[in-house]
């Protein structure tokens, strides 16, 4: 079996092959205004939320852009209730999640998320709501508009606001999501007076609807099967959770949000569990805030709540101690937006990934696209490597001209993947990445970059490049790393190596990889 692998392996990396997916960029004409969700519908053509309570359709080849329906009663919120604490915070509106029916050819229904006005005129109270749209696929208009859900929380920061419609072994669910609506006392210190007001205290009492994840059943009504009777709570305890993602093959449904300072995550949700916000950040066992293992380790199950109990992320981002710096650029939070579960094998490597929008540009961070390759029964994420690192990051070069990557979306035969910005860029725009499946054409050049010798070796191996190199490694036939460093380095001391065949692994600074074999 071992040599199988061996030989498996050895026809890989000898293959020459560039381990770096290619990609032609565009942009669609389309004029956007704060744009908040993309979906690629099963009639082919992009459903996008705009602000001022827009739906808009857009042609994915052309650009060509009709919008379907503006909500008559959209509230942008009201300087009455501005807040007078701190630097005097307006409340939050908005036009946010939208999502169209699991089977939207034969149900044309479309599904999204908007800001109102739930008071009255002279004492507004903006909330938002989930509206049903009904859809004429024959005549292109929408023909009805309903409520489902109102009343939904509102706050002056952490809103959430994505909204994902799915089937669940065969029954159709909607699943929204809501941020803690507080302001973090660690960052403004000042916003509530006293802090026991804050309502990011609350994210994880089920009395209130704010830091939760809500499941509805397409109707707007509560399914029977909710961990509380009666209450549209399926789990609880998440600061921003603006990404929601449905993994088919496994019907598993996943949440991204946002940390405070550290620990973004990538959630599994399952139903009744807490997430831990706000006492709870990240991997249950790093300890890396103030608290966290006393709570985890004196948690009392709710008896309210049917499966309750502590749930730690998928993955993380910035699982580090608390930083020093009250600086949002200094901190390693990535500010992951959206994501979707790519199904596909058009793409090499990416089936049965997660691909995650960010908006941070920050010391560290960039406004890109991570590729999270998940374990085959979508649980826990493939294992990093330096052969093959995981999470893998994308377009990050583009950053200035893509600006803040609210969403992604993907094209049905898997090969174009289509970006949604708000700000961070000279305009809100569509960028469309098409996978090029003839980049391989540049191998020979890359190839040709990086000259070994003596090929074989005896001790020493020498390395010439044209390329700046960002790391060297080598490894033996069986993926064993023997040597690694990213260094400048012109020779490599193999000495120590047994006779037989190596693999030399070079990044270049733009993110190629080049094999070279060695014989020594």
């Amino acid at each position: 079996m071992k040599k199988l692998l061996a030989w498996i392996l050895f026809i890989c990396l000898t293959s020459n092959l560039i381990f770096s997916q290619s990609f032609i960029r565009t942009e669609l004409s389309t004029p956007l205004t704060n744009p908040w969700e993309i979906t690629y519908g099963p009639d082919n053509y992009l459903w996008i939320s705009e602000s001022g309570g827009k739906v808009c359709r857009v042609d994915p080849s052309t650009g060509a852009k009709t919008t379907v329906f503006t909500a008559g009663d959209y509230f942008g919120g009201s300087p009455s209730e501005q807040s007078a604490m701190c630097n005097q915070p307006n409340i939050q509106s908005g036009t946010l999640g939208l999502t169209l029916h699991p089977d939207f050819l034969i149900s044309p229904f479309i599904y999204f998320v908007y800001s109102y006005n739930s008071g009255t005129v002279p004492a507004p109270v903006t909330k938002f709501k989930i509206v049903k749209l009904s859809w004429d696929p024959t005549n292109l208009i929408v023909t009805a508009n309903t409520d489902l859900v109102t009343n939904l929380p509102n706050g002056y920061d952490h809103i959430g606001g994505r909204l994902l419609g799915v089937k669940q072994n065969s029954v159709n669910y909607l699943y929204f999501s809501t941020g803690d609506n507080g302001i973090s006392e660690a960052n403004s210190p000042t916003c509530y007076n006293p802090q026991t007001l804050n309502p990011n205290n609350f994210a994880q009492d089920i009395n209130y609807k704010n830091g939760k994840i809500h499941r509805f059943n397409m109707d707007g009504t509560i399914p029977f099967d909710n961990p509380v009777t009666g209450n549209s709570i399926f789990t609880r305890g998440h600061r921003n959770p603006q990404g929601l993602v449905f993994n088919a093959s496994q019907n598993l449904v996943y949440n991204i949000e946002h940390g405070d300072r550290t620990d973004d995550e990538i959630n599994v949700l399952e139903s009744g569990k807490n997430y831990g916000w706000k006492y709870v950040r990240g991997y249950h066992a790093d300890n890396n805030y103030p608290g966290e293992s006393a709570y985890i380790s004196s948690y009392t199950i709710n008896p309210a709540i049917t499966n309750d109990g502590l749930k730690e992320p998928l993955f993380t981002w910035c699982s580090v101690p608390q930083p020093t710096t009250g600086t949002n650029t200094d901190w390693c939070t990535v500010a992951p937006s959206d994501g979707f579960y790519y199904s596909s094998n058009a793409i090499p490597n990416w089936n049965n990934s997660i691909l995650i929008t960010t908006l941070k540009k920050g010391a560290n961070t960039d406004q890109e696209v991570y590729i999270l390759k998940l374990a085959p029964n979508g649980l826990s994420f493939a294992p990093s490597t330096s052969l093959s690192p995981n999470p893998q990051k994308f377009f990050t070069a583009d950053q200035n001209i893509n600006g803040r990557l609210r969403d992604i979306t993907v094209s049905a035969d898997g090969t174009k993947l289509f970006l949604i910005n708000n700000g961070g860029a000279p305009t809100d725009k569509i960028t469309v990445y098409t996978y090029d499946p003839f980049a391989s054409v540049n191998e020979n050049y890359l190839e040709n970059t990086i000259t070994i010798y003596p090929n074989p070796a005896y001790d020493l191996v020498f390395l010439r490049s044209s390329l700046a190199l960002k790391y060297i490694s080598i490894y033996d036939v069986y993926g064993k790393e023997l040597y690694f460093t990213n260094e400048k380095i012109e020779k490599v001391d193999i000495s120590r190596f047994n006779k037989g065949i190596f693999f030399l692994k070079a990044c270049t600074e733009e993110g190629s990889v080049i094999i070279k074999k060695i014989i020594k």
